[in-house]
């Protein structure tokens, strides 16, 4: 996704709204003055830029007085403001991260592990030369399939990253230990790779032209129509039936 560096996003300059959106991403809950610190604006302010974030879907509640990222709102905080690049540059930019997620996967440092990663986007078509981004999509899993050991294994490292200098803002930010740490290590601050959760985005993920790079490839599966219930005649009570 690429963005216009002198253009606004829902009133306000692009920017602001995309370097609030990093700061906030990797957070699964923030308040006002959260939001404050990281878009550098006033308390006044603060409340209108809520209220914009809201109306464009970069940002949805979660909790009272309490407000979490949106995919769409991940999305625009990856975006690019910088010039398109060639197809050779988004295909470098591409292997490399396909090194990383080969590193995450072999390092028992990393807690988790990727299961899939899927292509979507402008790099599927040929004849598009130049791109503002790398679509993916990874799907991550705990490497420990043991529920208790893999908490205790992910407390461990919040332990270790609370010891140099990390803070949590909350319970849930500490549970999604595992998942984050990864996560930001594939994205690595690369302006050319778009990363997205494909739990999350899989339905759109699946009705857009895509390719499983790694990984058993999934159809979305359409319900089917629930049975019609046979009508019957009424059922008699038996004789000895109370009621």
């Amino acid at each position: 996704m690429q963005i216009d560096p002198k253009g606004t996003v829902a009133g306000w300059p692009a920017l602001v709204v995309r370097r609030t959106l990093r700061k906030l991403r990797t957070r699964l809950a923030w308040g006002p003055g959260e939001l404050e610190s990281a878009a550098s604006v006033e308390a006044s302010e603060g409340r209108a830029l809520i209220k914009a974030l809201l109306a464009e879907g970069l940002i949805e509640s979660n909790g009272r007085r309490a407000w979490k990222v949106t995919q769409a709102g991940q999305t625009l905080s990856s975006a690019t403001a910088a010039k398109r690049v060639t197809r050779a540059t988004a295909q470098k930019a591409l292997q490399q991260f396909l090194n990383r997620v080969e590193q995450v996967n072999n390092d028992p440092h990393f807690l988790g592990k990727v299961t899939r990663v899927v292509l979507f986007g402008s790099m599927l078509k040929p004849e598009v030369e130049r791109f503002s981004d790398v679509d993916l999509a990874v799907e991550l899993m705990s490497k420990e399939e043991d529920f208790d050991r893999a908490r205790a294994r992910n407390y461990e490292r919040v332990e270790e990253l609370s010891v140099q200098g990390h803070r949590f803002r909350n319970f849930l930010e500490q549970e999604g230990c595992w998942y984050w740490e990864v996560f930001e290590f594939l994205k690595r601050q690369s302006r050319v790779i778009a990363l997205a959760d494909y739990s999350v985005e899989k339905t759109f993920v699946l009705t857009v032209p895509h390719r499983f790079l790694i990984g058993q490839p999934e159809r979305i599966v359409e319900p089917s129509a629930p049975d019609t219930p046979k009508s019957g005649g009424r059922k008699r009570r038996p004789r000895d039936c109370p009621f």
